[in-house]
């Protein structure tokens, strides 16, 4: 594999070169992100390429910004990748949701390698759902954009 990042571009070896990963790029079965008690977690059916970042205050230090960049590599063939944008959060999903949506619009994001976008949140706790909720608004913004999004609470595990 270090062979094939060292010739093929990705965003990873353009975009994100000058910053540590949390999780360099290398082949596993699950990735795990965790913060403050709030874990997000991606189990995959075949060993994939992955890669983890954290964005506040290392990619970006100013402003709006989520926590995490999860980066799975979807279809080797194409060298096609999946951006995840995790936001652990306690109580504000409000601010979660806004941190996503400027992450997501962030230019060094931006990569003609990326396949799809997908948007998480874990909190500790969620608003009540009062027919409009913040939950509700951010999932009809992000399926407008075609960004697959989700929310768990504490704990968010998924598989692909």
């Amino acid at each position: 594999m270090a062979k094939k990042e060292a010739e093929i571009e990705t965003i990873i070896n353009t975009n994100l070169k000058s910053y540590k990963a949390d999780a360099p790029l290398n082949e596993r079965k699950i990735v795990s992100t965790s913060e403050k008690g709030k874990t997000y977690r991606i189990k995959f059916s075949e060993i994939k390429p992955s890669a983890v970042y954290t964005i506040d205050g290392k990619i970006i230090t100013e402003g709006d910004r989520c926590d995490k960049l999860v980066l799975v590599e979807s279809n080797s063939s194409q060298n096609n990748w999946i951006e995840i944008f995790v936001e652990l959060k306690g109580k504000d999903v409000d601010h979660a949701v806004t941190q996503l949506k400027a992450t997501i619009d962030n230019p060094v994001f931006k990569h003609k390698t990326i396949e799809k976008l997908w948007a998480r949140i874990v909190a500790q706790s969620y608003p009540k759902n009062t027919g409009n909720s913040t939950i509700e608004r951010a999932r009809d913004y992000f399926r407008k954009k075609n960004i697959d999004f989700k929310q768990g609470r504490i704990v968010l595990e998924e598989t692909m």
